[in-house]
């Protein structure tokens, strides 16, 4: 074989031995690369609006003592559950505003409470806005909820009120009719009615009182997503 013809094989065998290796790499480089996941995993979780979280309160609330814009300070009761997972634990940390009070007056009506929830803080210090409003007091037999936003008012303030105008009408209405069995019923019913009608409009009715470690239920008014990563 002539030296051009050893030549040429040389540079073919060199060719071949150059694409085998680049071959070889790029298997390598490829196998080495790790499978993309089916299921990637989410990066938020969404809670609904509507979820209900029981809490214990803090700080006390008092009709007499709290103004628009007073705080609220309190702590989850139980865990919230979804999923098969916890996503607020027990004693995170819950904050807010009275957003209007009423105390109870003469002519104006029964006192009143509406509360806002603003803030949940994780026990991390992981803080995320929220949208929360009174559901109910748990238990109460002296407190409810009403309309849409929770007010808090005291229950049957109005049947009391009612009761304290009556009872007089009824004793003077009997009184009357002792003393006459004509018109003086109806004079005697008068005069009680006048009386129970003038404490209403001169006694307060009940305060709301919600002392630390009472229980109160906030809903979600608006879903609620949270970051996976900063709540571990």
């Amino acid at each position: 074989m002539t030296n051009s013809g050893r030549s040429k094989g040389f540079m073919v065998a060199m060719v071949g031995l150059l694409c085998s290796m680049g071959w070889a790499q790029t298997s390598v480089t490829l196998s080495s690369r790790s499978p993309e996941p089916d299921n990637p995993q989410p990066s938020t979780i969404t809670i609904p609006a509507g979820t209900r979280v029981l809490l214990s309160l803090v700080s006390p609330l008092h009709t007499t003592s709290a103004i628009p814009g007073s705080g609220i300070y309190a702590e989850t009761a139980a865990a919230v559950v979804q999923d098969n997972h916890v996503v607020i634990p027990l004693r995170a940390q819950v904050q807010g505003v009275v957003e209007s009070e009423q105390r109870p007056g003469r002519v104006k009506g029964p006192a009143k409470f509406l509360l806002h929830f603003t803030t949940l803080i994780f026990p991390n210090n992981y803080v995320v806005p929220i949208d929360g409003g009174l559901q109910s007091i748990p238990g109460s037999a002296k407190l409810r909820t009403k309309g849409e936003k929770g007010t808090l008012e005291p229950v049957d303030q109005i049947d009391k009120d009612v009761a304290t105008v009556t009872k007089p009408a009824l004793i003077g209405g009997a009184v009357g009719s002792i003393r006459s069995l004509g018109p003086g019923t109806f004079v005697g019913a008068g005069a009680g009615a006048l009386a129970g009608l003038a404490k209403v409009l001169f006694t307060r009715g009940d305060e709301i009182k919600l002392p630390a470690g009472a229980t109160v239920e906030m809903v979600l008014q608006r879903p609620l997503t949270l970051e996976l990563e900063r709540m571990k």
